[in-house]
């Protein structure tokens, strides 16, 4: 939030307000564009009266913060607005609000609100609001794509608006008793708006009284194929499909040039038998994206770690099904530790996990290989048993075995990556149902010691489960049931919601590309089948890391 102003400038802001239809009336807008990068969508945040930035007016919106479903996106100062940067499919709305606090005008107190928002789909006029305070969507309404004006949730009856066309002078118009009232232009993105909504209730703020509180809510439509140059979302960010079947809870890893796929699950979901498990071991060429490769195999495997350390590929446990089609389940984990070498295409058996595991996650960091989490599977007639401890491999001193470190949670469909040579633990579930936990856990192998970071953002009932992680250009990176890719923030002590996956999905694998990107393989998405479609999405530039090995 904007911090200071100069008491003249709230002064004419808060009579600017007072009387819209003065020149010189200024609000907070935002505007979606496409971006520099394919995919890529920018936010600008601006103050003015027009729907348009004015250099001379950027300070007042450099401390401003900009949401997707309340999730603070990244942005950075530009010459004239505030930006941010979006990867993949575009938010469907955007926002950003200032409260201005309490203004007197003659004998008259009131309290100053402004709330902006940039949409890029129109929603269902059933679908519900998430932000509060007022707020204007673009709605479809019999088929029609039409202005709502909402307060609190609620249909703001007769608010005032005003209409910025693209070309043409400003127009003022007045909402119905529901709030809405048709926009021409609005839904093609050749049209913005302000709407004005008074509450009568009166309040206090910082100790001063107020009569009643002055609602602006500005909104600009881009509609999506603009941002996509005409694409439909999502094609914008697939770059290849995994040939049938398509896989979840596989394991993944690249290696050079190549995105490599170990097993995995088929068929339908928490559905297993012999015939569930996908029997191949291929890898792709993400240099042109089509190019597969079969690869010899050893166990059918699913719920397995498949790591690099920048030379071979290694993999750790996973889980079989012995029972046949229609028969009870007999899972089993498996504590299998191989090496793949890439060149010879040949495998070398190392020493096995201290116990079989499963439905866990692994990263190398610096020489050493982390198996994390997962339980051990014990057939129809034993319970599984979570694991209360950390794997870890010296790939140096293959002689010293395996250690176990001892670890603060029990945890499985989990993900982990390594970051400023520490291994962060990101969610999963707990107990023997659905019930997950978005907690974060750190470990620094310097001290040996355990901390917590920024726990995983809220979201639907699986938010949190079956995520996948990978530090690429420098950062953590996750991804989930939502669709909403996440990146660990500069000081390490909060997630920030960055892009969007096409397609949803969980139990996946996050891993990164060629160049600037990062890449969500197979995986189920919204519950449906496993899906094929690889897709990617340009970060931040590259930067050397040495924590984890591509």
């Amino acid at each position: 939030m904007i911090s200071a102003r100069p008491r003249k400038f709230l002064w004419a802001l808060a009579v600017a307000a007072a009387l819209p239809q003065t020149a010189w009336a200024h609000f907070i807008w935002l505007k979606a564009e496409p971006g520099s990068k394919p995919g890529e969508t920018t936010v600008r945040a601006f103050f003015n009266e027009d729907p348009e930035p004015d250099a001379k007016f950027q300070k007042y919106v450099k401390d401003i913060k900009l949401t997707v479903d309340g999730q603070v996106v990244p942005s950075e100062l530009a010459d004239d607005s505030r930006n941010a940067s979006w990867a993949g499919k575009p938010p469907v709305a955007v926002d950003a609000e200032r409260d201005l606090g309490v203004m007197t005008k003659g004998e008259k107190s009131y309290r100053l609100y402004y709330t902006a928002r940039t949409q890029t789909e129109a929603v269902a006029d059933k679908a519900k609001e998430t932000g509060d305070k007022l707020r204007v969507r673009v709605v479809t309404a019999d088929s029609t794509p039409v202005l709502e004006v909402l307060f609190n949730g609620q249909p703001a009856a007769k608010a005032r608006v005003k209409v910025y066309p693209t070309q043409g002078e400003s127009t003022e118009l007045t909402a119905d008793d529901q709030g809405r009232v048709a926009v021409e232009g609005l839904a093609e993105g050749r049209a913005a708006v302000w709407a004005n909504h008074v509450d009568a209730t009166p309040g206090e703020l910082d100790g001063k009284a107020f009569g009643e509180t002055r609602y602006y809510a500005t909104l600009t439509f881009v509609p999506v194929a603009t941002l996509l140059s005409g694409k439909a979302p999502i094609d914008v960010t697939t770059v290849a499909s995994i040939p049938d079947p398509a896989v979840n809870s596989f394991g993944g890893a690249v290696l050079g040039n190549w995105l490599y796929i170990y097993g995995g699950h088929v068929g339908k979901t928490h559905s297993y038998d012999v015939n569930t498990t996908s029997k191949h071991f291929r890898r792709l060429n993400l240099e042109d994206g089509k190019t597969w490769e079969e690869l010899p195999m050893e166990k059918d495997l699913q719920g397995l770690g498949l790591v690099t350390d920048g030379k071979y590929l290694y993999r750790l446990g996973g889980m079989i099904a012995a029972n046949q089609p229609g028969e009870e389940h007999d899972l089993h984990s498996v504590a299998d530790f191989s090496r793949f070498d890439p060149e010879a295409k040949t495998w070398t058996a190392l020493a096995p996990l201290p116990e079989p595991r499963s439905t866990h996650d692994a990263v190398v960091i610096g020489r050493t290989v982390y198996a994390v989490g997962g339980w051990d599977m014990k057939g129809a007639t034993e319970e599984s048993e979570f694991l209360d401890h950390v794997a870890a491999f010296d790939l140096d001193h293959p002689d010293a075995g395996w250690k176990k470190i001892p670890q603060p949670f029990k945890r499985r469909a989990l993900s982990v990556a390594g970051h400023d040579g520490k291994l962060y633990v990101l969610g999963g579930l707990v107990g023997g149902g659905m019930t997950v936990d978005r907690g974060v856990d750190v470990f620094d192998p310097a001290s040996g010691a355990w901390s917590k970071g920024p726990d995983l953002p809220g979201g639907g009932r699986t938010e949190g489960f079956g995520t996948s992680a990978f530090e690429v250009a420098g950062r953590i990176y996750y991804s989930g049931a939502s669709g909403r890719i996440f990146r660990l923030s500069d000081a390490g002590d909060a997630w920030e919601a960055v892009g969007s996956w096409a397609l949803p999905r969980l139990t996946h694998r996050l891993l990164p590309g060629l160049g600037d990107s990062i890449i969500a393989v197979g995986g189920n998405a919204r519950g449906a089948a496993q899906t094929p479609s690889i897709e990617a999405v340009h970060v931040a530039a590259p930067r050397p890391t040495t924590t984890a090995a591509r």
